[in-house]
């Protein structure tokens, strides 16, 4: 059928790490299907093929995650999410193509135009009651079915002045120096219930209490990981966008001199794994970077250093899939334990389905893929809830009925 489906002995080793498998298919299902349909296409079966086909769009494209945890689970590698992107890259057509690498060239226009759309939305929230905008993108959705739903976890845009007020910030006798790159994602959607600083401020704030100055990245409004072209398929705006961001880094790390954090784990790991898209002068470049997640960060140049002031008692964790694919679990936890007396991690912690927004267009991967995890968490009463991407945060704040932060907040208010 295809190199990553001939290797697959239908195991099932993969099933567990799936969050789409209570919902529609798993990676070990998904592959019978492709072999379901090479099968009747040969045989000539064309009213089976074409109605097996059209299923498969739901339960085979649009609800895989593309994680790719079941690649950690694989006895012979397959990662069905890198399949299942390429599966997208084919299906789709030229126009589409066309406007998704303008929407990556006019990335700084279509990132100001969604801070207006949510700003708008919480507006109508606030005058017509809190599941307004969530009705009308519902029934938008009947007539469009590419809108993507609002969730009652959107928050007013964040204040980005702190980013934009200050090229470079001096903290009392510092010791070290960090290239800061706010992800779009924390421009947008960086605000927490009841927290007066956004993720941006809560970074900056740690940095100055630890001694660490801060220079933001240069042009960052507009400036995206590229996760969100990458993840759909679009391989002309994931490859002008990876390019881009490389670029940029570049010139704002001085060259690679300094280190960069970016505050998503997501978007890390994304920018860790962009080299094979890049041309060669890039390729140069990017291996000359130093790019930390803030977990890394928080780990390997906060906590070593820090004074913790004040502990929590009791918190819980979601480590996030772009963690577990990093190999820095351990440190999540460790820093965790830092900052916090007891803490825990749920047996059932896994991917979330949120897969960056597509939550956002399928709220029923997510809802499904957090729901062990969720009922386990509920049955305990935590302090604090903490993790290290905001929409994956958003999913299982919606799971729970609790707050979920990021890890930053943690070690903000503990110094």
């Amino acid at each position: 059928v295809e190199e990553e489906v001939d290797k697959c002995i239908e195991c099932g080793y993969c099933e567990h790490k799936c969050p789409s498998r209570d919902i529609t298919a798993t990676p070990r299902r998904r592959i019978v299907i492709r072999r379901a349909l090479k099968k009747l296409q040969v045989e000539g079966d064309t009213a089976n093929y074409k109605l097996l086909l059209n299923q498969y769009q739901y339960d085979v494209l649009d609800t895989c995650a593309v994680d790719g945890l079941c690649a950690t689970a694989c006895p012979v590698d397959i990662n069905t999410g890198n399949l299942i992107k390429r599966l997208r890259r084919e299906n789709h057509s030229v126009a589409a193509n066309n406007i998704a690498l303008l929407i990556a060239k006019q990335f700084k226009g279509v990132e100001w135009g969604a801070r207006a759309a949510l700003k708008m939305g919480f507006g109508i929230n606030k005058l017509f009651g809190k599941n307004s905008m969530t009705n009308i993108t519902k029934g938008i959705k009947k007539v469009i079915p590419a809108m993507p739903l609002w969730s009652t976890q959107i928050g007013y845009p964040p204040d980005c002045s702190v980013i934009k007020l200050k090229k470079q910030a001096d903290a009392p006798g510092a010791k070290s120096t960090v290239v800061y790159f706010p992800s779009c994602i924390s421009r947008m959607l960086g605000t927490y219930e009841g927290k007066e600083k956004n993720i941006m401020e809560t970074f900056m704030s740690i940095c100055n209490k630890s001694g660490i100055d801060v220079v933001i990245m240069d042009n960052v409004s507009g400036s995206c990981c590229s996760q969100i072209f990458s993840s759909k398929g679009f391989n002309d705006a994931y490859r002008f966008t990876a390019n881009n961001i490389v670029e940029r880094l570049w010139n704002s790390t001085m060259e690679g001199s300094l280190p960069v954090v970016i505050d998503i784990s997501s978007c890390a790991y994304t920018l860790h794994n962009i080299r094979p898209i890049l041309n060669e002068e890039n390729k140069y470049k990017f291996d000359q970077l130093s790019i930390l997640d803030s977990v890394d960060f928080l780990h390997d140049m906060v906590m070593p250093t820090s004074i913790v002031k004040q502990k929590k008692s009791n918190i819980v964790l979601h480590p996030v899939c772009s963690l577990e694919k990093m190999k820095t679990v351990n440190k999540f936890i460790r820093l965790a334990k830092h900052f916090a007396d007891d803490v825990t991690v749920p047996a059932y912690a896994g991917c979330c389905g949120m897969a960056g927004d597509r939550g956002f267009f399928f709220p029923g991967l997510t809802a499904s893929a957090t729901f062990h995890e969720a009922q386990e968490v509920k049955a305990a009463g935590y302090e604090s809830y903490y993790s290290s991407t905001k929409t994956c945060e958003m999913a299982m704040s919606e799971a729970v009925n609790k707050n979920y932060e990021s890890i930053l907040f943690l070690v903000d208010e503990s110094l």
